[in-house]
């Protein structure tokens, strides 16, 4: 049983990529090209992430054959908490974190000229996501794809 979970979690963290190139790509373009704010941007990275991780997840990680739309339901309904609360940690902790090392963000904006405010959404997208990942795993093998 734990070789079985530890070779899932491996899987998952391989999906977990992907999902994070797709969710995290379309959160800086939506971000930093399109100047979205945080919240749309996320939200929009969030859409994109979890079709592609219901996806992968689904038919990779868990051999979930099961049919029907309902899955997919409880995948989104148990994940939208998930993502709530990364969201509003990544939103907090980035700011928290911001207060500690201005000189840091001062620097990157130096190089850049991206404003502060924009550096610190940038950071805290990247909280969200680290967020997201340890409770999706959770969710999703002992609820969503759990073997009947």
């Amino acid at each position: 049983m734990k070789n079985k979970v530890s070779k899932e979690f491996i899987k998952y963290c391989l999906v977990g990529v992907v999902n994070t190139l797709v969710g995290t790509t379309s959160a800086f373009i939506a971000l930093d090209v399109f100047m979205l704010n945080y919240a749309i941007s996320t939200a929009i990275s969030y859409v994109l992430g979890i079709i592609t991780s219901f996806l992968l997840n689904k038919k990779y990680t868990f051999h979930n054959t099961d049919k029907g739309n309902m899955q997919f339901v409880k995948f989104f309904l148990l994940m939208l908490p998930s993502f709530v609360f990364s969201y509003w940690f990544g939103f907090k902790f980035a700011h928290f974190l911001a207060k500690y090392f201005m000189s840091f963000i001062d620097f990157i904006n130096s190089l850049t000229n991206v404003p502060n405010s924009r550096i610190i959404d940038n950071f805290a997208i990247l909280i969200s996501i680290a967020t997201h990942v340890i409770i999706g795993f959770s969710v999703n093998k002992f609820y969503v794809f759990k073997k009947k």
